[in-house]
């Protein structure tokens, strides 16, 4: 497998990775070192090898020729690498870190598949689709943007995601789930929306997830306001969740942006959600995500360039206060989920190796 950039990119190969152990297979890595997707594959227990990669959307000419030369020689690599650990098959999950390793599958002779979560492909798919076997999908729509045969899957999700029961009891909690990389937008609105909920009830908890990056200045945010502390008060402050399936389960509503993977763990996990799609160009997947799980009654979609710290405090209060309603938009969730998309994803490599 190969992949990274994202949790989004990562995530979903390693509940495809999971099935695939069970059955008895092997499954390696390939991507860049020192990077999200090296944390998580090895905390995962998978072999990981570095294959140097540049992105090359939105740079300038010099870049864009740096990231061919690179792609060239680490494609080369790639070969020698699928080669040598005897690879039946390579999945590459997204982002420019994958290019090398399909690239490099194909000029070992073996088959290459695509895995696209959005309904927009990504770039780097879409110019792999054209040395790709075939690709797996969650919107049919995408089938059309690919150079390839393309099946819908849906998107796999760990199976902790799955097991989770219904919505707890006792005292409400919030979990914020800013995305990998952090959300700055939902980060610099919630301090401040947080000492108000607090204030309506008072028994709320609040988990916050801020990325890497931004982690110091949420907890600023916070300190900032002092009636609430965020060490042994009822706010926790933490830079990335490890344990999202865990968190889930303890929440009653969740704040997060749209991403595919996101939106699919929210519906596996049955949880009720305020969506803040991204509003930066290309990401309009977001947009189509928290509209498709409005309409089916699992979220509810604030528009992202439109949102205000007053709007989102009284989208979340009046959530939180309705217990039925919370219940509602958990059945809805997981009316939405795919339980069946990494067993269905196993059985096509798992197959093409076998035909090999």
């Amino acid at each position: 497998m190969a992949g990274g950039g994202t949790a989004g990119h990562v995530f979903p190969a390693l509940a495809v990775a999971a099935e695939l152990d069970r059955r008895g297979h092997k499954v390696s890595w390939a991507g860049r070192s020192d990077s999200m997707e090296e944390n998580l594959v090895v905390a995962a227990g998978l072999e990981f090898h570095e294959l140097g990669a540049r992105p090359w959307v939105g740079k300038g000419v010099v870049a864009k020729a740096a990231a061919a030369a690179t792609l060239g020689w680490s494609s080369l690599r790639g070969r020698s690498l699928v080669r040598r650990l005897a690879a039946d098959a390579v999945l590459g999950t997204g982002g420019y870190v994958s290019a090398p390793a399909l690239l490099g599958a194909r000029l070992a002779g073996r088959p290459a598949f695509l895995f696209e979560p959005n309904a927009q492909a990504g770039s780097a798919n879409r110019l792999m689709a054209r040395w790709s076997t075939s690709a797996f999908i969650a919107h049919e729509a995408t089938a059309r943007q690919l150079a390839c045969p393309a099946e819908v899957t849906g998107i796999p999700v760990r199976s902790q995601f799955h097991s989770i029961g219904p919505l707890p009891e006792g005292r409400p909690h919030l979990l914020v789930l800013g995305g990998s990389q952090g959300a700055r937008q939902i980060n610099e609105l919630m301090p401040a929306i947080v000492e108000r909920l607090i204030a309506e009830l008072p028994d709320l908890t609040v988990t916050h997830q801020a990325g890497g990056v931004h982690v110091d200045a949420v907890e600023s945010g916070y300190r900032a306001l002092g009636s609430i502390a965020t060490t042994g008060g009822p706010v926790s402050v933490v830079p990335f969740i490890d344990g999202v399936a865990a968190a889930m389960a303890a929440a009653h509503l969740v704040v997060s942006r749209a991403g595919a993977l996101a939106t699919a763990e929210l519906a596996a996990a049955g949880r009720p959600a305020i969506l803040v799609p991204l509003t930066a160009a290309g990401a309009g997947h977001q947009r189509f995500n928290a509209e498709r799980m409005e309409i089916e009654g699992a979220a509810l979609a604030l528009s992202g360039d439109r949102l205000d710290g007053d709007r989102l405090g009284d989208a979340i209060l009046t959530l939180l206060r309705d217990r039925p309603r919370l219940e509602a938009m958990s059945s809805s969730a997981r009316a939405l989920a795919n339980p069946n998309a990494a067993a269905r994803i196993a059985e096509v490599l798992a197959t093409a190796g076998g035909r090999r």
